[in-house]
């Protein structure tokens, strides 16, 4: 007797608002192009506040059948609009949990292949970018993260994210290597080209021979990174070094028009702490598109 391993689902935090439906859509893609499970997961805190109303003896019982009732509700709405648009999806499932954004979706993405969220959430997802949550889980997620941007205005509808290449943070860090195998992996399912980007550092009034002695060495630097692909099948990667007094400027630049872009959680020279420092805090709060953060995943590759 044959047996199959199941697909794991490609996970998205949803909460109603503009940024996580614009999320659920852009999920809803990658699990397509994953033939993989979508699963859609609201979480929430109850509050605690004020005195119960008499003759209720349990503090949470109101709280928690309305608010399971409201997520149930936006859940299934979002659901049936996802199976009209997206037809082709093999699965779709929809669950609210008791808890908080970040550790309801970081336990999540320990069964995930991929773990979704969008740029600013309200409820159980107040402020996702701003504040802690979105923060949290793309440095601490069990896998790779997509953060989907750009950011939502009150009022506005959230522009859909663009088809574009795929452009890719690299430096000689252990890394930028997993980024790059995702992204390649990427590229493949989506038929697009890869921009392979290294912004190394600068300083103010740097003499220019020295600046081109920097970028030789970062061109050295980038085709080491990229050379064990630029023969894949499939794959085309064009190469770019950029120059920079802000690196995290720079990168962000380089975002405009892209599909996705892609950075590895931890780096080295020019992006020094990746995750922990300022270039991919940078991109998740800034890029011009979706931002992947790649952990490297606990089991086998992804």
């Amino acid at each position: 007797m044959s047996s199959t391993t199941p697909v794991p689902p490609v996970v998205v935090g949803v909460d109603g608002s503009p940024s996580s439906l614009a999320a659920a859509r852009y999920a809803a893609r990658l699990a397509e192009l994953r033939d993989a499970p979508l699963s859609l997961v609201h979480g929430f805190e109850i509050p605690v506040y004020g005195y119960l109303p008499v003759a209720v003896a349990d503090r949470y019982y109101l709280d928690d059948q309305a608010m399971r009732a409201d997520a149930e509700t936006m859940l299934a709405a979002v659901v049936k609009q996802l199976t009209d648009d997206h037809p082709g999806l093999a699965d779709i499932s929809a669950r609210s949990v008791t808890g908080g954004g970040a550790a309801v979706l970081l336990q999540e993405s320990r069964h995930a292949q991929l773990t979704v969220v969008g740029c600013r959430g309200l409820g159980g997802f107040t402020e996702l970018l701003l504040g802690s949550v979105s923060a949290q889980v793309a440095a601490h997620a069990h896998g790779p993260v997509v953060v989907v941007r750009p950011p939502v205005t009150d009022g506005e509808t959230p522009a859909e994210p663009v088809d574009g290449p795929i452009v890719v943070g690299v430096d000689s860090s252990p890394g930028a290597q997993f980024a790059l195998k995702w992204a390649v992996d990427e590229a493949r399912r989506r038929t697009t080209s890869i921009i392979a980007v290294y912004a190394f550092p600068i300083g103010r009034g740097e003499p220019y021979f020295e600046v081109r002695q920097d970028e030789a060495v970062a061109e050295q630097i980038l085709f080491d990174a990229v050379s064990p692909w630029l023969h894949q099948p499939g794959v085309t990667i064009e190469t770019r070094t950029v120059a920079a007094q802000h690196v995290e400027k720079a990168m962000i630049d380089q975002t405009s028009g892209a599909g996705l872009t892609v950075v590895g959680s931890r780096g080295g020279g020019g992006f020094t702490g990746l995750l922990l420092g300022s270039v991919s805090r940078a991109l998740v709060h800034h890029a011009h598109g979706p931002v992947a953060v790649i952990h490297p995943a606990p089991t086998a590759a992804r």
